[in-house]
């Protein structure tokens, strides 16, 4: 047993002959012996067959231990194989020897450990391109609210309108609960635009210009991450008013004066607000103080406009101007001044009915009726969508019901050919006097619109 244990260290193909000699050649050759006795000659007396036989199975048991020690590792490697060829790539080939066969396992055992450094490099590029993939999702979300507020403010939409549309895309940052704007006006900031805050807090949230806190933030005249772990006394208090552990709060500035403040926060334990996340809410940032600047420039414009755009008469703040210049001019010169305002009745069924364009001629065919049967003096403006402001100097109320009972059948007269009975177009006015019905412009209008029941 110890020469067959010996033999292990020997090649395969060594083994093998020695195993096929111990099995067969040697037990062949001895029965031959004793077949035929002439073929093998010896002076050394026959051995008895009872004592031949042993030998021979003795031989015979040796020669199937060597093929058994051939065959094992040869199994054993198959099987580790298969194992590792199910995905088991953390089994290792337990052969080891200077044969084939531990050459084999061993080779085997290098191949695994390459496939498992390889397949941890997958893991890593794969968990890798799966943050790249998320980066640039958000990158693409971010892009994507950023042109649809670059439309809104490109349309002149309302400010209200743009805000809160930053607001719904700044959520969606870094985890984010909640995302507000609180905007200076009267020299307190107050909620302008919010989502994800609790009712009760979006009430009470309103600060002074000179807060602490909101000083500090604009003071950094750029980002900054508000944690509830590490943070001095009052942006602790500015967290606790928010109910949340962490803030990242951008200033927004108009003209170098401060004029908005954009924040998102979470309740996330320990949280860390990344760069990518930081420069994405800066970006948001810029684009509500492009908002901001584009809405107050839209205010000064239309301030210094006094034309409507789409009929050509005054604009509603042209005419209430007019109108209380009229007013002390009448006081002044005890004089009286009548006012007009006339509405088109039933025009929101007739817009949805026949939409836009066909609207918006009819209302230039109005503007355009009663501006010819005004005088030089008289000042006709378009007030709202479908209502027209009239201003009459030295005219008492009795010379404006006039006037109006002119109006009136004017636009009936310009709409009656029409073959369709809802878009003969009609108005209903109503007149007053300065001083009997008001001494100013708001209250002469105000008495004018109660009368028109709106």
């Amino acid at each position: 047993m110890a020469k067959i244990a010996a033999l292990s260290s020997r090649s395969i193909r060594h083994r093998l002959f020695i195993a096929l000699c111990l099995m067969s050649i040697i037990p062949a050759l001895v029965f031959l012996n004793y077949i035929f006795p002439s073929i093998f000659v010896s002076s050394v007396s026959r051995i008895n067959l009872f004592l031949v036989i042993p030998v021979i199975v003795v031989i015979v048991l040796l020669g199937f231990i060597l093929i058994k020690q051939i065959v094992d590792p040869i199994i054993r490697i198959s099987q580790d194989a298969k194992s590792i060829a199910g995905g088991d790539l953390e089994r290792r080939i337990g052969i080891e020897g200077k044969d084939e066969i531990g050459q084999l396992g061993a080779a085997l055992n290098k191949m695994t450990a390459k496939i498992r450094e390889n397949m941890d490099e997958l893991k890593n590029y794969g968990s890798r391109t799966a943050e790249i993939n998320i980066q640039i999702q958000k990158r693409i979300v971010a892009t994507s609210g950023l042109l649809q507020i670059s439309g809104l403010i490109s349309s002149a939409a309302k400010l209200d309108d743009v805000l809160n549309l930053c607001v719904e895309k700044v959520q969606g940052l870094a985890d984010s609960s909640c995302g507000f704007i609180l905007f200076l006006e009267n020299e307190r900031f107050s909620i302008r635009a919010c989502g994800g805050l609790d009712i009760q807090i979006e009430k009470n949230l309103n600060f002074s210009s000179g807060n602490e806190c909101i000083a500090q933030l604009f003071k950094k005249h750029g980002l900054t991450a508000i944690y509830a772990k590490n943070s001095s006394a009052f942006f602790q208090e500015f967290l606790n008013t928010f109910n949340l552990k962490s803030l990242l709060c951008m200033p927004i500035f108009s003209r170098g004066k401060p004029i908005a403040l954009l924040g998102i926060g979470n309740n996330v334990s320990d949280f860390i607000y990344s760069p990518e996340d930081s420069e994405l809410l800066e970006i948001f940032g810029r684009q509500a103080a492009i908002a901001i600047e584009n809405d107050i420039l839209l205010r000064r414009v239309e301030k210094l406009e006094i034309k409507d755009m789409l009929t050509g008469l005054y604009n509603e703040q042209y005419i209430r101007d007019r109108l209380d210049e009229e007013i002390k001019r009448a006081v002044s010169y005890q004089r009286p001044c009548g006012f007009i305002l006339a509405k088109l009745n039933n025009f929101n069924a007739y817009q949805n009915k026949y939409g836009q364009i066909i609207c918006e001629t009819a209302l230039k065919k109005i503007a355009s009726c009663l501006s010819a049967a005004l005088s030089d003096v008289e000042r006709i403006a378009r007030f709202s969508d479908y209502e027209f402001a009239i201003v009459l100097p030295e005219k008492n109320k009795r010379s404006c019901e006039e006037i109006a009972g002119k109006l009136k059948e004017k636009v009936q007269y310009i709409f009656k050919e029409e073959p369709e009975p809802d878009k003969r177009l009609t108005i209903s006015t109503a007149v007053a006097e300065n001083p009997l019905d008001g001494t100013n412009a708001r209250e002469l209008i105000a008495f004018a619109q109660e009368l028109l029941g709106g």
